[in-house]
């Protein structure tokens, strides 16, 4: 039984319909678009995580909801056994096929979050990106990946809720000034619509006290991304814009982030601040 609050068919019309669901936001070498340089950040976040003394150092893991697997291809890449989960059958699809033509190896599986077909203990690490805010019942799919996890197996949600006053506020005026242009170049492929997809605001503090029930500890939280997204069109899946354009992006983000020396990581930032925001803890 599917519980996403959005249709899943929203999900798959935006895959199978635009182009830019078929690429990869991994790269060996150094990001030339904004959304490389993104999860080239996770990656690293997650790496400060995974350095812990509560993590067990095992390489078993697992993306939910994983889609075409751009965070996962980081840890194939860098000998991690990894699973890729996503409810689509289609997305599967577009996942096996990525990672195949960019020489990287993982497991594929059909499957539900709320109602996962693994045995107890089977990872080290369970993640997802820009899944969770899809959820109306979080405690069951946080329950279902903290079972699977093995003991000092670390947990981590990155979440994108629907912030209304964040660091995209002050650049949305760019966004609509390049989709006005977009819409007048009749040869742009990426102009059709994109199906609206459910986005909940609840924040780190919701997810905290049932992360705590459910038995984890080590248990923490921050702000992350805290980078606008420019583009003519920056609902899921993110449209790039051309080449040249993301690379000058690149280097001035680039340089945003090397002023940010207040935490730990320069992709941390106050909840609230950047798009989205990451929790985290290890079972005991």
């Amino acid at each position: 039984m599917v519980k996403y609050t959005g249709d899943n068919e929203e999900w798959n019309k935006n895959w199978q319909s635009r182009s830019e669901a078929n690429y990869i936001h991994w790269t060996k070498d150094d990001p030339v678009n904004q959304i490389q340089l993104a999860f080239r950040n996770h990656w690293e976040l997650f790496n400060t995580f995974m350095s812990s003394k509560l993590f067990n150092k095992g390489k078993r893991v697992l993306e939910v909801g994983a889609g075409r697997g751009s965070l996962s291809a980081y840890f194939s890449d860098a000998g991690y056994d990894c699973t890729l989960l996503d409810l689509s059958p289609d997305v599967i699809e577009i996942a096996k096929n990525i990672y195949s033509s960019n020489d990287l190896k993982a497991n594929f599986v059909v499957g539900d979050a709320y109602d996962m077909d693994f045995e107890d203990n089977s990872y080290d690490v369970v993640f997802s990106i820009g899944v969770f805010e899809h959820f109306e019942d979080i405690v069951t799919p946080i329950k279902e990946q903290v079972r699977i996890l093995d003991k000092g197996g670390l947990f981590i949600a990155y979440i994108v809720p629907e912030y209304q006053d964040n660091v995209q506020k002050k650049y949305n005026w760019i966004n609509e000034l390049l989709k006005g242009y977009e819409s007048n170049l009749k040869t742009d492929t990426n102009s059709q619509s994109k199906e609206e997809v459910y986005r909940s605001d609840r924040w780190s503090e919701k997810y905290l006290p049932v992360m705590k029930q459910m038995g984890l500890s080590g248990i923490s939280s921050c702000g992350t991304y805290p980078l606008p997204m420019i583009s003519h069109s920056i609902e899921f899946p993110f449209s790039l814009m051309p080449e040249k354009s993301e690379l000058a992006l690149v280097r001035h983000f680039k340089e945003m982030l090397s002023k940010n020396t207040k935490y730990d990581h320069p992709w941390m930032c106050e909840e609230g601040y950047g798009n989205s925001f990451v929790v985290w803890g290890y079972k005991d």
